[in-house]
């Protein structure tokens, strides 16, 4: 015999299943089958969904630094609830999470520029194991170790690089969300 459920019992149905009961459990508790238990749970959702209710979830990790300068930001601003801010900085990223051209072009110049220094690096390895394996003095001249250290340069020099590429658009961006948070604060969310 099936049991016909009304509303309340569907939407408690549904909630539990959001809170992570099982559905088999569910399914004995009310008297139901699990695939009763789904129903009511895809049922309930298509009913939020349809009157405009939030029901995705965002997760979302950080250390507490990073928390701790977000609600920083948001008090600066005056904006007082974490949850309406980040919706709103969702709907209103103005490019924000797009990726900087300019700094994909840099990378990808300096990605060719370093394998060449990769292959020389794996050239003068390869020598220095040869000799090492043949019980032989390293095969390099000072002039060669010379290179060798202009070589280390070039690498410290392109990490240094890239830090202060990526520190540029990380500012960028503190900018971007600053002047959002700003613009939100005003408009009274």
């Amino acid at each position: 015999m099936t049991r016909r459920l009304d509303h309340t019992t569907r939407q408690s149905i549904a909630k539990k299943v959001r809170e992570g009961v099982r559905p088999q459990v569910l399914a004995r508790e009310y008297g139901v089958t699990v695939r009763t238990v789904y129903r009511c749970a895809q049922l309930m959702r298509d009913i939020q969904i349809e009157r405009g209710s939030r029901t995705e979830v965002i997760v979302c990790r950080v250390s507490p630094a990073d928390l701790a300068q977000f609600d920083a930001k948001l008090k600066e601003t005056g904006i007082r609830n974490r949850s309406e801010a980040l919706r709103n900085v969702i709907r209103n990223t103005n490019g924000m999470a797009m990726p900087d051209a300019e700094l994909a072009e840099a990378l990808l110049s300096m990605k060719g520029a370093l394998n060449k220094v990769g292959n020389n690096v794996t050239q003068i390895a390869k020598r220095m194991n040869d000799a090492k394996n043949q019980g032989q003095p390293l095969p390099f001249a000072e002039e060669d170790l010379m290179q060798m250290r202009h070589l280390a340069g070039f690498i410290l020099d392109f990490a240094d690089e890239a830090d202060l590429m990526a520190r540029g658009r990380r500012a960028a961006l503190e900018l971007k969300i600053s002047d959002e948070l700003k613009r939100m604060a005003e408009r009274g969310v």
